[in-house]
């Protein structure tokens, strides 16, 4: 059995006033450094007890037992796998096809159409009189198209929830770990005061990127009868099992409920398995007069100019750093802000202003103070020595390419190179975001691309979402996840695992001017052969300033 394929809905899907359909889907420096060069990296239920007081305090007792220790969640979903016909059989689906009427709490009528695809693809298209709809994710992005065909592609933990819900969906819970999935029981609910409705078990499944869904199990029949994102108040209910193909048990009724939305309920159709759908089926709609390519040239070609001006500003980032356990509990957290310098020519002077939400003393202050002037002379010293070797490695280069250096194309820039000969560029589109018009293409690892070096490696294995300003020609947004592992050394130096992922943001001041806003990543690695190590973090950019700097009387003017 699969959870309908991303029936997560519906958020706004009935608006009141015109009832337009609408869906809502449910490695940190090196994000900065990407939008700077584009880009080296980028789900209760309760019970009636029933019968004689005696008899309904021996039951009582033996669900109260039953809670004192709960089962892993590995348990549970191997007693669910066994329900809907074992995992056998259901790590053979390698697709399906549902079809399904749909009726509105307020008398709205349509049908239905859900895709999913193993290991992370589904999609939904509703369709009624006022028009069609769609929702889909995949591993890389999670889009919507409302009825009036504009396209809206998910970030932040939307994007995070429906790309989560998509992976559990599309994987029929089989192996769900390799989908960089966390998982835990969190409770067991007997409730008492509902006449028919079984005790559950409630796993909560996570990711270290903040989503998170539960999962209501029958403890009875080992079925899922709903999921939730608590966040959006949105509950999936799962009614009516029944065989319906392939000796399959699927829900053949589903209620899906959530805040200021109009209540669905769907009724299965048919269900076809295993119909070889196409990737393509899960990709948003392409712009195909968008030159993604020549985009990113004339990125590149604006970038060295704007590199200059960043310099300019110093600003407060807020870096918060979480200890996550195997099942996706924060364990522990730490929060520095500091105030940061720029110096030109590159590198960055750091003041340290509080810690976890503590204020530094006056005297650890001044100390602050001195070290930033200091770093100031120490990075300023540092850069003429580097663009001093900078520059006799690239005439060695030169000279070795046979090229004097002079009208060098601009693909020889550091990373974009890279990114258009190792990636290819899906689903070009146009959307708005940040209230300015963005071109948006997911990008993935082009078959068949040899890298020549290390660098060359890395971009080969990235997939994501970029979002460009087509008129500041500046990178808007990256998601970039590690689609498969990376070594240096055959794995005896280091390796990062698959899925690793960096997420960043950056917002336009008013005088032009693009800077982060935002950045996250969550990775494990491994150096030589110790043990791994995991890095979750976030940072958050504010209060940018012009400044100057003046090493000579070691002062800093704001």
């Amino acid at each position: 059995m699969s959870m309908p394929a991303q029936i997560s809905t519906p958020k706004h899907m009935m608006k009141n006033s015109n009832k337009e359909v609408r869906f809502c889907l449910t490695t940190s420096r090196c994000a900065v450094a990407f939008a700077r060069r584009v880009p080296v990296l980028l789900i209760l239920v309760l019970i009636m007890l029933v019968g004689s007081p005696d008899a309904s305090a021996q039951k009582s007792e033996a669900l109260e037992g039953r809670a004192k220790k709960l089962p892993s969640p590995d348990k549970i979903i191997s007693d669910y796998l066994k329900a809907v016909g074992g995992k056998k059989r259901q790590s053979a689906i390698r697709d399906a096809t549902y079809e399904w009427s749909v009726e509105g709490a307020n008398g709205s009528k349509g049908t239905a159409r859900t895709f999913a695809k193993s290991p992370a693809s589904t999609r939904t298209d509703f369709i009624f009189e006022r028009g069609e709809a769609n929702e889909a994710a995949n591993a890389r992005s999670a889009w919507l198209r409302h009825t009036d065909g504009s396209l809206q592609t998910l970030t932040n933990m939307d994007a995070n929830v429906a790309k989560l819900l998509s992976a559990l969906d599309a994987s029929r819970l089989v192996d769900y770990k390799k989908q960089d999935v966390l998982a835990r029981t969190i409770e067991f609910s007997n409730g008492g005061a509902h006449e028919g409705v079984d005790p559950t078990y409630v796993v909560e499944f996570s990711r270290r990127n903040g989503a998170r869904l539960r999962y209501w199990f029958s403890a009875n029949s080992k079925l899922p009868v709903q999921v939730a994102d608590l966040s959006r108040e949105l509950s999936i209910r799962y009614k009516d099992y029944r065989i319906a193909g392939s000796g399959l048990v699927e829900p053949h009724r589903i209620e899906i409920s959530e805040r200021d939305t109009e209540t669905l309920a769907l009724t299965l159709k048919s269900v076809r398995y295993n119909t070889d759908l196409s990737d393509a089926l899960f990709e948003p709609p392409s712009d195909m007069s968008l030159n993604i390519s020549e985009l990113l040239r004339a990125v590149a070609r604006n970038q060295a100019q704007l590199d200059e001006r960043v310099s300019e500003y110093t600003f407060t980032r807020k870096e918060t750093e979480r200890e996550i356990n195997d099942q996706g509990v924060v364990k522990k957290e730490k929060t520095l802000v500091h105030e940061i310098y720029p110096v030109a020519g590159g590198g960055r002077a750091l003041k340290l202003i509080s810690e976890d939400g503590v204020p530094l003393s006056p005297e650890r202050l001044v100390e602050q103070e001195k070290g930033v002037a200091e770093a100031i002379k120490r990075i300023e010293r540092e850069n003429a020595k580097r663009k001093e070797k900078q520059t006799r490695e690239q005439a060695t280069r030169a000279r070795k390419r046979g090229e004097t250096g002079a009208g060098a194309d601009a693909d020889e820039d550091v990373g974009i190179g890279v990114f258009l000969r190792a990636c290819e560029f899906i689903s070009p589109r146009r959307e708005r975001f940040q209230n300015r018009d963005a071109i948006v293409f997911d990008f993935r690892p082009r078959p068949n691309f040899k890298p020549a070096n290390r660098g060359e490696s890395i971009v080969a294995k990235l997939a994501g979402v970029a979002w460009i300003d087509p008129v500041d020609k500046q990178v808007m947004r990256l998601e970039a996840r590690l689609s498969e592992g990376f070594k240096v050394g055959g794995g005896l130096v280091a390796s990062v695992r698959s899925g690793s992922a960096v997420v960043m943001e950056q917002t336009r001041l008013a005088d032009g001017v693009w800077l982060p806003r935002f950045s996250q990543i969550n990775a494990s690695a491994k150096i030589f052969l110790f043990a791994g190590f995991r890095i979750d973090a976030t940072r958050e950019y504010s209060n940018y300033k012009r400044f100057s700097t003046n090493v000579g009387d070691a002062t800093i003017e704001k």
